[in-house]
């Protein structure tokens, strides 16, 4: 099964500017905002911003002293004359595109024109429209509609911004048929136009399926999917991929997905994800069960542990200390730990951003709380071996902090007690894993190679060196997976390091790390053994990832989630081979 995403989907330029506006005032302010009817028609997206502090009301009363926001469809002028004298404080997050067609109205109508309104009566985009016709309006949506336009004069029309374009352009060919000198405004966004526009093209190219993704009270999306019924396409109309089934797809060849205007990226890779596993569990089953296996693996970190446990092995080994395995065990336990505990912490957050993880977690609950319990006995009992009590003392303290660092209870004690800069610290997602993963699983062998008095002066340059190198395979790789999850942090309101940064300085700062990484390979292909210079092939792949990653729009997480690991097993195997 063929899956293509529209070239033009998902947020269009006006809900994209007023969700990134409104999220930025919930980042920066602990007031609660309210909203005139729903911000857009997407009821996840509304529902996420909500659990934030907005709040949702479909009346101007009672706003005394409040902080408005005008959602993207904008308000009535009345209305808008009533806050501007009662509330506080006015967030306008009407869609520059709609405040466009207000202004038309608004010259022709002291002009003398009246308004011919054609789109759906009664939408909040076209109440606030037409509330800007003094010399008269009316609203139309079909030829039918045109006898019911009174006489007069003068007219002119506008078009609600997400009305069907060929609908608009049959109505108007007989409007100028019918009076002379009417004057015709095309204000349907150009977003609007260009997805109807993929969609029929792709019908004409020869899809048999169409998925659109949106809210169902969504005028843009309920006509993308009306495209794909009109030409008798099987079409799916869905808000989320928990509504895509997989018989549905049995008999279908060549998908199309594409998505209304309010929709959020996550959703769609959400969709996009779901799509793939049924393509591959009707038309390759050995790719099935082989994704279904790495994303297993990917997703309870086991790759991750097993990359622990070699990186610290090569700290060993290059240090000139043996543990009989022990601390590179520790590190392996110490990450599925971390990441097991948290992701129950989490798992409200994973259920709306990654829900294929969450389902995985929570269908196997049991056999993951038991791995867990007895991963914290195995490392209780390797540590009774270990006779460097700061490492043991390093470990535990770590451990103690990685498990419970995602949990409310910690997060409201850093948030009372600690100073701003570990507060910020703190919030950043990655960061607290990352520094957990890099003591762990490097300075504690690195430690013990110290104490023990086994490392040379050129020993100490080269395993810096390789802690270098290190410590870019762990923080890289975590911030791949922030730059995959992008969209839904963003909204749903997780701190990573390019939502803090922007993407633009994040990608920079990925540049930096693998500048001084490549550095270090150098270093010890030089000073210490020229198989070293394999780990090139590490860096090269995270660069091409990075790339890949920020010039797509959307795209099936699992993939890149994989990729991502995958460059871990292939460490792993340099790792073998260096080892020897």
């Amino acid at each position: 099964m063929k899956i293509k995403i529209a070239e033009n989907t998902g947020f269009c330029m006006g809900v994209r500017k007023a969700v990134l506006d409104i999220v930025n005032v919930i980042n920066n302010s602990n007031e609660t905002i309210y909203v005139l009817g729903p911000l857009i028609h997407n009821p996840q997206t509304v529902s996420i911003l909500q659990s934030r502090g907005i709040i949702t009301i479909n009346s101007i009363n009672d706003i005394e002293n409040k902080i408005i926001a005008i959602r993207t469809h904008g308000i009535p002028k009345e209305s808008l004359r009533l806050l501007k004298k009662n509330a506080s404080k006015i967030i306008n997050l009407t869609c520059p595109r709609v405040a466009r067609v207000q202004g038309i109205v608004k010259k022709y109508s002291r002009e003398g024109y009246y308004a011919i309104i054609i789109g759906d009566n009664h939408h909040a985009e076209v109440e606030s429209v037409k509330s800007y016709a003094d010399a008269g309006v009316i609203v139309i949506s079909s030829v039918e509609d045109i006898k019911k336009i009174p006489d007069g004069l003068k007219y002119f029309v506008v078009a609600q911004t997400t009305f069907d374009e060929c609908n608009f352009e049959e109505i108007t060919e007989i409007l100028q048929r019918k009076y002379n000198d009417i004057l015709i405004f095309n204000t349907i966004c150009d977003s609007t136009h260009k997805r109807q526009s993929d969609v029929i093209n792709a019908i004409k190219d020869g899809i048999d399926t169409l998925v659109v993704v949106g809210g169902k009270n969504s005028a843009n999306t309920k006509r993308l999917a009306q495209i794909g019924k009109n030409s008798n396409i099987k079409t799916f109309h869905i808000e989320s991929e928990e509504e895509l089934h997989d018989e549905d797809f049995k008999n279908s060849n060549y998908v199309l997905v594409t998505a209304g205007a309010s929709t959020p990226g996550w959703i769609i890779n959400n969709v996009l994800e779901k799509l793939y596993s049924i393509s591959n569990k009707y038309t390759n089953h050995l790719l099935y069960f082989i994704i279904r296996f790495f994303e297993i693996a990917i997703r309870l970190n086991i790759i991750s542990s097993i990359a622990s446990f070699f990186m610290s092995l090569l700290i060993e080994k290059i240090s000139g200390i043996w543990s009989s395995y022990k601390l590179p065990f520790l590190s392996a336990l110490f990450i599925f730990i971390m990441y097991a505990v948290n992701n129950y912490f989490l798992k409200d957050t994973l259920k709306i951003t990654n829900p294929f993880k969450y389902k995985l977690h929570k269908n196997n609950h049991f056999i993951i709380l038991t791995s867990t319990i007895a991963a914290i006995l195995f490392s209780v009992v390797i540590t009774l071996n270990i006779k460097n009590y700061l490492s043991l003392f390093l470990y535990y303290s770590i451990l103690l902090t990685g498990m419970i660092y995602s949990s409310s209870y910690f997060k409201s004690l850093i948030n009372k007690y600690m100073f701003s800069l570990i507060k910020t610290i703190y919030s950043i997602k990655a960061i607290p894993a990352d520094i957990g993963w890099i003591i762990v699983t490097l300075l504690i062998p690195a430690c013990c190679a110290f104490q023990d008095n086994t490392l040379t002066e050129i020993h100490t340059g080269i395993v810096l060196s390789l802690i270098i190198f290190l410590s870019y395979l762990i923080i890289s790789r975590n911030l791949l997976l922030d730059f995959i999850g992008f969209n839904g942090d963003l909204i749903i309101g997780n701190v990573t390091v390019p939502i803090i940064l922007g993407i633009n300085r994040a990608k920079y700062l990925f540049y930096v790390l693998s500048f001084l990484a490549m550095a270090s390979v150098c270093y010890l292909s030089i000073f210490f053994n020229i198989k070293f210079i394999f780990f090139i092939i590490n860096i090269i792949i995270n660069y091409y990832l990075v790339l890949k990653i920020l010039n797509l729009k959307y795209f099936i997480s699992l993939k890149y989630e994989m990729l991502t690991d995958i460059n871990l097993i292939i460490f792993i195997l340099l790792c073998l081979f260096i080892i020897g």
